[in-house]
């Protein structure tokens, strides 16, 4: 499974001149299993930044183009990854 590494909660945010609107994004590794990292930019919009963790892509962000190609929408969600607890000790 695809693991999204958030390291830092930097947010970079992008002056659009014309248009006065400023682009929030953040940084983001996409590990998909060879233990190599892919950067790529999440937009954020006005949501607050993620905090370093591990998540998952939340699958409402994908979508199809109008040719049929799997892609992702432009403000990509992502879901915390939960560790996983030890079961509990079985009584004799």
């Amino acid at each position: 499974m695809p693991i999204c590494r958030v390291k830092s909660a930097a947010v970079e945010e992008e002056h659009n001149q014309k248009t006065g609107t400023i682009i929030r994004s953040q940084m983001v590794g996409l590990d998909l299993g060879n233990d190599f990292e892919l950067p790529f930019r999440v937009g954020l919009g006005k949501r607050p930044a993620y905090p370093a963790g591990e998540y998952d892509i939340d699958p409402k962000s994908f979508a199809l183009s109008p040719y049929g190609d799997l892609t992702l929408k432009r403000y990509v969600d992502l879901i915390p990854l939960v560790a996983k607890s030890a079961p509990p000790p079985v009584k004799a």
